[in-house]
């Protein structure tokens, strides 16, 4: 068995999972406020486990042993974390960044099984996006693939034209007026359902630029509104009206990821089982 950890900045996530993914127990607690907390309290949890995988936020180093973070769990920031449970727990630990994690869960397990090439994207209050190239999760360079809520719109220098700002949960409220609980209640609406539409063809012209970057056969995003399948229809909508600006495009099969609050589990799960030596 292993123990996964989804440190979060307000609960930690945990669960006990077999390597198949099925995850036996699980539950959650207030993120605590130093690190020497959160080591004392993932050690605390009262399970017989063979390793731990942990999903966080961040950007990590190379070995995935630390990782650099701002904002609110900024004391983890290179806190050595991994090495830390690893001398108390006697254990093998991994730890993968959270919006990766979303990418291994359905590659493991989910909706990528059988995909060679993907882009997860996930919309929540920032804009989350994992690679895939030949079945493995891209990384990059410095393992900075993926970080796309910084990258911008155009080349204005403010955080207004970020991705984030465009796709994040900031940015369709600003479009359409609601939040995204309201929203799907209310597309009777004509204005509201302008301001949908508007911002699902913003995030087609994205997806098509990425497209023709990557040239993946396989489109799926993530996010609590991905649930709703009226975003995946009007996503799809948009995109094959594209095909007028970039006739050369091959459009991917685009549909929503298999799993949403349980994906940062089984993804840092998919990672452990991938990155260590009895694999």
């Amino acid at each position: 068995m292993i123990l996964t950890i989804d440190i979060g900045g307000t609960n930690i996530k945990y669960g006990l999972c077999d390597e198949s993914g099925n995850i036996q127990h699980k539950g959650e607690y207030p993120t605590l406020d130093t690190a020497d907390k959160i080591v004392q309290s993932i050690c605390d949890l009262p399970f017989f486990y063979d390793g731990i995988a942990i999903s966080m936020p961040g950007i990590l180093n190379e070995d995935h042993s630390k990782a650099f973070i701002t904002g609110k769990l900024s004391f983890l920031s290179n806190y050595p974390l991994r090495d830390r449970l690893e001398e108390i727990k006697n254990c093998k630990v991994t730890i993968e960044n959270d919006g990766r994690c979303a990418t291994w869960a359905e590659l493991g397990y989910g909706n990528l099984m059988d995909s060679k090439n993907a882009l997860v994207v996930v919309l929540g209050t920032y804009i989350g996006m994992g690679i895939v190239i030949d079945h493995k999760v891209y990384e990059g360079s410095h393992v900075l693939a993926g970080e796309y809520s910084d990258a911008h719109m155009d080349t204005e220098k403010t955080f207004k034209n970020t991705m984030a700002a465009y796709f994040g949960k900031d940015g369709l409220e600003r479009a359409t007026g609601l939040t995204g609980k309201e929203l799907f209640n209310n597309l009777d609406d004509e204005k509201v359902y302008a301001g949908f539409d508007q911002y699902c063809q913003n995030l087609a012209w994205m997806l098509s630029n990425t497209q023709l970057l990557l040239d993946v056969d396989t489109i799926l995003i993530g996010g609590g509104i991905s649930a709703q399948p009226k975003l995946i229809a009007c996503i799809k909508e948009n995109m094959r009206g594209l095909k007028q600006w970039f006739p050369t495009l091959e459009n991917p099969d685009i549909k929503a990821c298999k799993f949403n609050n349980d994906a940062n589990l089984l993804g840092a799960l998919c990672y452990y089982k991938n990155n260590t030596e009895n694999h």
